[in-house]
């Protein structure tokens, strides 16, 4: 191996990865916790959820090596960040809607159709959509089926 190719294999070293990612979630699920708290929500998290989060922050690891514990951390922090956040009601009901809407227009045969599901805008107009139609028939219509 020549050194330019050696360089650019050492900044992608696994010990160093290992340890950004744990400071990054560790420090992402500190915020989190934090803002679940001052938002006087923290009564609403799971006590699963709160043990695991204790357990997390009381070990405090410098690695995670387990890609299951960092998949783990990750659902616990978007659902930390699902409390704290009203706006994402409307948005993940425009993406369940999308979906929807996605596999039905594929089976119809529309050859774009699965390109829908990853588009922002769509999902957008669906979501404020739903939020206007819930307000006009004032029914749960974003509420999770």
């Amino acid at each position: 191996m020549n050194g330019v190719q050696a360089d650019a294999f050492s900044i992608f070293s696994t010990d160093d990865s290992e340890m950004d990612v744990s400071r990054l979630i560790g420090s992402a699920l500190v915020k989190a916790v934090r803002r679940v708290k001052r938002a006087r929500r923290w009564h609403l998290v799971d006590p699963l959820s709160k043990a695991f989060i204790r357990a997390y922050l009381i070990m405090k690891p410098t690695r995670v090596r387990s890609l299951q514990l960092i998949k783990t951390l990750v659902k616990t922090i978007k659902k930390l960040r699902d409390l704290i956040s009203e706006a994402r009601i409307p948005v993940k009901a425009g993406i369940r809607e999308a979906w929807n809407l996605s596999s039905l227009a594929s089976s119809w045969g529309h050859p774009s159709a699965e390109n829908w599901r990853n588009d922002k805008v769509f999902i957008l107009y669906q979501a404020i959509t739903l939020k206007w139609l819930s307000k006009l028939l004032g029914r749960g219509i974003l509420n999770e089926p």
